[in-house]
């Protein structure tokens, strides 16, 4: 008997179905779950199909399941909606009794359905592909309406639904394996605009469905705005409700208003019963009774437009200039709201006039959606509007006062800002001392367009020939576009001759990333202050410095360290204290010195990358002149950035690792990377100078050597910095560090080899001169003259 395998085809198939785009580039999201442990934690997966699908097989062979987020996830974790990047379908999963009457009743629906997917025997998943669109509301309304229709399982609601991937085996049954077939439906190649199967599923009702009920305060299922919620209950006769409708509005307007009400039940109570007061048979008691009943329900604002035509038409048509956008669910960006109009705004129009707006009280500002604003700019962007400050109708026309001192509600306030790429703009967080934050991060329009980026690829090859240097530089700028704020704890240095295309990748990471959030300081600004004046780093997804060259500079390359691994560092602007910010900032070197920055064996921070043009003659011999450049970056400011943009935005990176990555010239960088110590001493083995031969050098020689016009260094620099160059100490048979005099001064011995026999050490260095002079150098110290270190040595 043959064994069952899974098929590729099958896989390939349905992704290009389900994405619309070319199914060996697109980029899904996998979820491999064990088909009969449901204690088995799931796996996570995200990348293109052919990449994933040897190990999707692996896990298969193992029990696990393999499911794919029907739609587009955004890459930023977790498999929830607030990562839903765009809705691409509405799909329902047929697996009850009657799974195959209602498939072919799917099948002869209008609009057709675009495929299907037959997840084991006589169950089928049946799928619209749809225009694309971030309306979750919507989605939801029609997954219910079609499981309804259809008698689909009741759980498939959300927008970040999996389900199982076509090609691969079904495994609840280990011993009787299913291979998940998909084939094309009559709407296959069509994308279904979502308002017309809105129009289609009209007449389905989804009040008595009570699968994926939702606490109150739910924001997917909240009103527009207080003004809507109130229009509701004056639109709905309760005289005309037999008693199930009476219950679905009920706890449609509960859900609706709850937010608005900012959950104050009793003031919510009130209105409700005055509308129940319509009724011709009202019952208190049982109004009470209801009313109290409803904790969490399905039902929101889009049931109570289905329930109320006239709401309806309202809403949608009869009055649009006062139509509010539904509030944003979590991690949603916040869309803009209709300006309240007349000249007095009430309190609950202030909420509105002012959204969005945060006052901080550690800058004694207002964070708006354009930004912070003193008094005075406040003044001018929200006047022009008399605001209503307190509850015996007394006015101002100061935004500011209104905003901040109203006694009926001001802005929200908070201690300090916080710097988030993963929440939305305006999220508050609080911390453990129970101190409010808002988020300032708002994501830049990114401009990426799929195109050719040759040019661009060519220019790298040329840059760094080796291909695996190129591919850890390539993710580390994937990775930093496709999850901004994402903090990667290590650093690239791309080293060349000066004139080889820096700014290339400096356009590419401002057109990825936002202008705004790709900052560029000044080489004598980063050397002569360091990092204590930092303000510049303020709200930065991206620094690239330029002209790195460290020279005596080593601290400074010590102190970057953890601005460059830490989440929250301090930050400081002159003549402002430091405070303790959000460091979201990765980094990007680049210099044309080999020993820009020092670097040794088991260093962790930065990854340096030689590039194979190194002087003009390379670049001529590339033909990379004048008119090449100036073509390139025409080619790359025009479309070539966006193309760029858009081929990293897709490309399939993995886990980035945790410490900087070995390249091929790591080995020569830390032989470049010594420090000026170090440099001297080498230079006294090259010299064959005494106490510096045959692979020996003492400490105390070196001290002996040291150049007059130099400031002598300690003996544990000297000590550290010969065993940076790769020698050992030589210790006696007990473990103890070995001494030897030189002339007459005492000092440890080191040695190229670690089982070098001491005793050849005097042999190894010849004779002595017997009155401590020493011989000055055959050649000259780096940049120095001849030097005589010593005519005779002080005693002791």
């Amino acid at each position: 008997m043959s064994i069952l395998q899974q098929e590729f085809v099958q896989a390939l198939a349905f992704v290009g179905a389900l994405t619309g785009s070319d199914p060996n580039t697109a980029i899904i999201d996998v979820r491999l779950i064990h088909d009969t442990n449901k204690e088995t934690p799931a796996i996570p997966r995200r990348g293109r199909l052919c990449d994933l699908w040897k190990e999707i097989i692996a896990w298969q062979t193992l029990g696990y399941g393999c499911f794919i987020n029907i739609n587009e996830m955004n890459g930023n974790g977790r498999y929830e909606i607030a990562n839903v990047k765009t809705i691409r379908c509405q799909a329902i999963d047929l697996d009850g009794v009657c799974a195959i009457d209602d498939y072919q009743r799917a099948c002869a629906f209008n609009p057709p359905p675009s495929f299907a997917v037959q997840s084991s025997p006589n169950r089928f998943h049946v799928y619209w592909t749809t225009q694309h669109h971030n309306d979750h509301d919507k989605f939801t309304l029609l997954q219910r309406k079609l499981r309804t229709l259809f008698n689909g399982d009741r759980t498939i609601i959300d927008s970040s639904r999996v389900l199982r991937v076509p090609g691969t085996l079904h495994l609840k049954r280990p011993q009787e394996p299913h291979l998940i077939t998909c084939w094309s439906l009559g709407g296959y190649g069509q994308y279904v605009d979502p308002f017309m199967l809105e129009i289609a599923l009209a007449g389905v009702d989804v009040t008595n469905t009570s699968g994926g009920r939702h606490p109150l305060g739910d924001p997917s299922l909240t009103g527009p705005g207080p003004d809507w919620c109130e229009q509701a209950l004056l639109d709905c006769d309760p005289n005309n409700l037999d008693r199930h409708e009476w219950i679905a509005i009920t706890a449609a307007w509960k859900q609706a208003a709850w937010l608005h009400y900012k959950g104050d039940d009793g003031r919510m109570l009130g209105r409700w019963l005055r509308w129940c007061e319509q009724y011709e048979h009202n019952n208190v008691a049982e109004n009470l009774k209801q009313w109290g009943s409803i904790r969490e329900t399905e039902l929101g604002w889009n049931s109570l437009l289905n329930k109320i035509p006239s709401l309806n038409g309202r809403f949608r048509l009869g009055e649009l200039k006062r139509k509010s956008n539904p509030l944003p669910t979590p991690h949603e960006q916040q869309q803009p709201m209709p300006v309240p109009t007349g000249e007095l705004l009430t309190d609950s129009e202030q909420r509105e006039w002012f959204k969005g707006c945060h006052f901080v009280t550690n800058r004694g500002e207002i964070l708006t959606p354009d930004g912070f604003m003193n008094t005075t700019q406040f003044n001018g962007a929200f006047g022009g509007k008399k605001f209503v400050i307190d509850a015996l109708g007394k006015t101002t026309d100061e935004p500011w006062k209104a905003a901040t001192r109203s006694t009926l509600w001001t802005v929200p306030k908070v201690n300090h800002t916080r710097f988030l790429p993963g929440k939305p703009f305006g999220e508050i967080i609080v911390d453990q001392l129970g101190r409010k934050g808002v988020n300032t991060y708002r994501p830049a329009i990114i401009d990426a367009r799929p195109g050719d980026i040759t040019p661009f690829i060519n220019h790298f090859c040329e840059m760094m020939p080796d291909e695996r240097d190129r591919n850890i530089i390539l993710d580390y700028l994937a990775h930093n576009i496709q999850r901004p704020g994402y903090k990667i704890p290590w650093a690239p240095l791309i080293q060349s001759a000066e004139g080889v295309g820096k700014n290339l990748f400096k356009l590419i990471m401002q057109r990825g990333l936002g202008e705004n959030y790709v900052h560029e300081p000044k080489t004598k600004e980063l050397l002569e202050s360091g990092v204590k004046f930092n303000g510049w780093m303020r709200e930065k997804l991206f620094i690239i410095a330029d002209e790195i060259k460290s020279d005596d500079k080593r601290d400074l390359i010590e102190t970057l360290k953890p601005i460059i691994s830490e989440a929250r560092i301090e930050v400081q602007s002159k003549g402002v204290d430091q405070v303790l910010e959000d460091n979201a900032a990765n980094w990007l070197f680049f210099s044309n010195h080999k020993d820009a920055i020092p670097i040794d064996k088991n260093g962790r921070r930065y990854a340096v990358f030689y590039s194979a043009i190194q002087s003009h003659d390379d670049l001529s011999r590339r033909n990379m002149d004048d008119r090449y450049f100036r073509w390139l970056y025409d080619w790359l400011r025009s479309d070539g950035a966006a193309h760029v943009v858009h081929w990293l935005q897709q490309r399939a990176v993995g886990a980035i690792p945790m410490r900087a990555p070995d390249t091929t010239s790591k080995a020569e960088a830390i032989q470049e990377g010594h420090t000026v110590l170090e440099t001297i001493i080498l230079q006294m083995v090259r010299d064959e100078l005494d106490g510096c031969r045959q692979g020996w050098i003492s400490a105390a020689a070196v001290k002996a050597h040291w150049p007059k016009d130099r400031k002598a260094p300690l003996e544990r620099d000297i000590e550290k910095a010969i065993r940076n160059l790769g020698y050992h100490y030589r210790v006696d048979a007990d473990g103890k560090p070995i001494r030897k005099q030189y002339v007459h001064v005492r000092g440890y011995l080191f040695s190229l080899d670690r089982l070098a026999d001491v005793e050849r050490y005097v042999s190894d260095q010849g004779k002595p001169l017997s009155d401590g002079t020493i011989v000055a150098p055959t050649q000259p110290m780096p940049g120095r003259p001849n030097v005589i270190a010593l005519r005779s040595l002080p005693n002791g």
